[in-house]
C-alpha cells in the first residue's frame, strides 16, 4: 500500500510539473519564420532575422531595423493561447499559441496599444534546424545599398503583391515574379509601412514633426485613398484628426494634403 501511495504521489509531482512548465512553454529564443501556404520556412537573407526572446519576465523583440524591450505585468490563459500584457490596461501584449509543438513553432499575436494587431511566426531557437531555410529574393529581405545608407521595408499584401520601401522616401510595388507595378518617391518626406493584412498600401508618410496615415486602393490604372488621418505636433502634444478626401497616389503632396484639414484652425483637433 505505501508503494502505491507513494507511485501515486510520485505521478501526481511529476504531471504538476509538466503542467507547470507547459505554462511557460514560450520563454527562450524564437526565430521568426514565414508561413507559404502549409509550410514554415526560415528565410536566409544573409543576415540575422527578427527574434523574440523571453528572459525572466522581460521581453526583448529584435527587429531588422529597430528593437524594443518590455517588462510583463501579467499573464492569462485561455484556449486562445498564453497572453503576456507589457501594461495594467491590457492594451499591450504578446500572445503565444504552438500550431506545431513537435516542431517548435508558434504563433504570436503583437498588439502595441491603438496600432492594429500583427500577427507573425517563430520557432523556438533549439527547433529551428527542424524548419526548411531558402534563400531570400529581394521581396522577402531587407537591404543595404552600394553606398550601404539606404535600406528596405516589405509587406506581403492580401493579393500576393509586395510593397517595398526604399531610401526612406520611394516605394516599389512588386507582383509575385517580381516585375514592378509601381514605383513613388516622396520629396523631403520619409515613407514608413504600416505592416496589416490588407491589398492597399498602407503608409505613414512624415514630413517634419507631422505625419499622415493613409492606405492607397487600386481604382481602375490609378492607386487612390478615401480617407487621410493626419497627426500635427503641437507644444502640448500630438494632436489627431482624420478626414475623408480622396487623394491621388501618383499626384500625392503632402502640404497639399494636410491643407485640406484646415491646419490653422486647432479647434477643429
Amino acid at each position: 500500500m505505501r508503494k502505491i501511495v507513494f507511485g501515486l504521489l510520485l505521478l501526481s509531482l511529476l504531471l504538476s510539473c509538466k503542467s507547470q512548465d507547459s505554462k511557460e512553454d514560450f520563454k527562450g529564443t524564437w526565430i521568426e519564420v514565414q508561413k507559404r501556404g502549409n509550410e514554415f520556412l526560415i528565410i536566409d537573407c544573409g543576415y540575422k532575422g527578427e527574434d523574440i526572446k523571453i528572459v525572466n519576465d522581460s521581453i526583448f523583440e529584435n527587429g531588422i531595423m529597430e528593437s524594443t524591450k518590455a517588462k510583463i505585468d501579467h499573464i492569462k490563459e485561455d484556449e486562445t493561447g498564453i497572453s503576456l500584457f507589457t501594461d495594467k490596461t491590457e492594451k499591450t501584449y504578446y500572445k503565444f499559441l504552438f500550431v506545431n509543438k513537435e516542431k517548435g513553432l508558434a504563433k504570436w499575436e503583437i498588439k502595441n496599444y491603438d496600432l492594429p494587431i500583427v500577427i507573425k511566426y517563430f520557432v523556438n531557437e533549439v527547433s529551428a534546424h527542424r524548419i526548411k531555410k531558402i534563400k531570400g529574393k529581394k521581396a522577402d529581405c531587407v537591404s543595404n545599398d552600394d553606398v550601404g545608407d539606404s535600406v528596405y521595408d516589405s509587406l506581403n499584401l492580401n493579393d500576393e503583391n509586395v510593397l517595398l520601401v526604399e531610401d526612406d522616401n520611394c516605394i516599389s510595388l512588386l507582383d509575385k515574379e517580381e516585375n514592378l507595378i509601381i514605383e513613388r518617391c516622396f520629396d523631403n518626406c520619409n515613407v514608413k509601412i504600416n505592416h496589416i493584412k490588407t491589398a492597399g498600401l498602407p503608409l505613414t508618410i512624415i514630413s517634419g514633426h507631422n505625419s499622415i496615415d493613409i492606405e492607397f486602393y487600386k481604382k481602375g490604372e490609378n492607386w487612390v485613398s478615401n480617407s487621410v488621418t493626419y497627426f500635427k505636433s503641437l507644444p502640448t502634444g500630438e494632436e489627431k484628426r482624420t478626414k475623408q478626401i480622396e487623394v491621388s497616389l501618383k499626384e500625392f503632396n503632402f502640404d497639399s494634403v494636410i491643407e485640406q484639414f484646415g491646419d490653422n484652425d486647432i479647434s477643429n483637433f
